[in-house]
């Protein structure tokens, strides 16, 4: 068996980390194709996902709930589910659950910097796909969850999210906040703190809005909270640590990339995370060089010159591929790689998925061919 698809048989959970524009989210979407035409139950959690792969699914629109998608077509005794995350829902569930009643619950929801502050916090987005996540694998409902994440510059970005939130809500800056006269305690006199609140009062009458009140409600209704927002962040810290979880890094063959993907898997083996594997997306298709080869001798001679710079330009790509692969194989101590070739056609309908999900679990298709090279498998993200 394919080292990547016995990934797809034994994990639980399969986190897809990279940068941006390396074709994450297609190539997580494939993934959780192969495991489900191989017979697992899976569900997919994407973020952001492009509308031709949207199309792709068969869902125009991405619920925020597992929604199946109708893979029977294709074979496969498997089920497929997928769902767009909705940061700010998910938010808004974690406030009621954690809420000390259901009347501070609707006042937390309904303050409007909340409201803000839930969909543009620096981190929610993260922490909210790592909560779903955690929702999604302890309801049990599914053999398989495969996670598209957000695009980062540094893996532990995305993993340390809900550290980081809980670090923010708990922090003495909010105290601040709440009662902005406790910057001055220790600095100034009670004069000058008065000043400092009759500027504020001032101001809220000029703007027109509660501006003190807003945001002491904001952050006193997240004080007794932080207790449980800790207890879940812990959950998740171990649920990503559990043996049945595994991330596998995606990216392209561009050497900048690689080196940022070693970095990544240098982040994540530091951390005590388990790397299944390694996806390089959009390379060569060695079998285009071989009948690029074989057809030279069947055309014109001005175009046959023509074909052999062409060729040259792919053999040169294809070099830079087998290099970038043994780079990433050196650092990453023999992790399997699954090389992705770059497809004629854009991932707009599941027969072209199935084409990537094949590269991860070999047979899937009735029909295997190298389709010639054009532009890449998959979006940016």
């Amino acid at each position: 068996m394919h080292r990547i698809e016995a990934l797809l048989h034994q994990k639980k959970i399969l986190l897809c980390l990279g940068g941006g524009g390396v074709g994450k989210t297609t190539v997580s979407a494939a993934l959780a194709l192969a495991a489900a035409l191989r017979g697992r139950k899976v569900a997919l959690l994407t973020i952001d996902p492009a509308k031709r792969l949207k199309d792709a699914l068969g869902m125009p629109d991405l619920a925020s709930e597992p929604t199946r998608v109708a893979i029977d077509g294709l074979g496969g005794n498997g089920e497929l589910s997928a769902m767009m995350l909705d940061a700010k829902r998910t938010f808004d569930q974690l406030v009621a659950r954690f809420a000390p009643s259901l009347e501070a619950a609707e006042r937390i929801l309904g303050n409007r910097l909340y409201q803000y502050a839930s969909g543009a916090l620096a981190g929610s987005q993260e922490y909210m796909a790592l909560e779903k996540l955690y929702e999604i694998a302890t309801a049990d409902a599914y053999d398989l969850l495969i996670i598209d994440t957000p695009p980062t510059h540094h893996a532990l970005d995305f993993l340390d999210a809900p550290r980081r939130m809980i670090d923010l809500l708990g922090s003495r800056a909010l105290a601040f906040l709440q009662r902005p006269s406790l910057a001055l305690l220790g600095v100034g006199s009670r004069i000058v703190q008065a000043a400092l609140e009759t500027i504020l009062r001032a101001l809220e009458r000029f703007t027109g809005m509660k501006l003190l009140a807003e945001v002491a409600d904001f952050i006193g209704g997240f004080e007794g909270m932080v207790e449980g927002f800790q207890s879940r962040a812990d959950a998740v810290r171990r649920l990503l640590r559990d043996p049945g979880t595994a991330a596998l890094l995606v990216t392209s063959a561009e050497p900048l990339t690689i080196e940022e993907t070693i970095a990544f898997y240098g982040e994540l083996d530091r951390a005590g995370l388990c790397v299944g594997g390694i996806v390089m997306n959009r390379t060569v298709p060695e079998a285009l060089i071989g009948r690029l080869r074989r057809r030279a001798n069947a055309i014109p001679p001005e175009t046959r010159r023509k074909l052999r710079e062409a060729r040259r330009e792919l053999e040169a790509l294809a070099d830079r591929d087998r290099r970038m692969a043994a780079n990433l194989r050196a650092a990453a101590y023999g992790l399997p790689i699954a090389m992705v070739p770059s497809f004629a056609r854009d991932v707009a309908s599941l027969e072209a998925l199935r084409d990537i999900a094949e590269v991860f679990a070999p047979g899937l298709s009735r029909r295997r061919k190298v389709v010639p090279l054009r532009g890449g498998a998959g979006e940016p993200g």
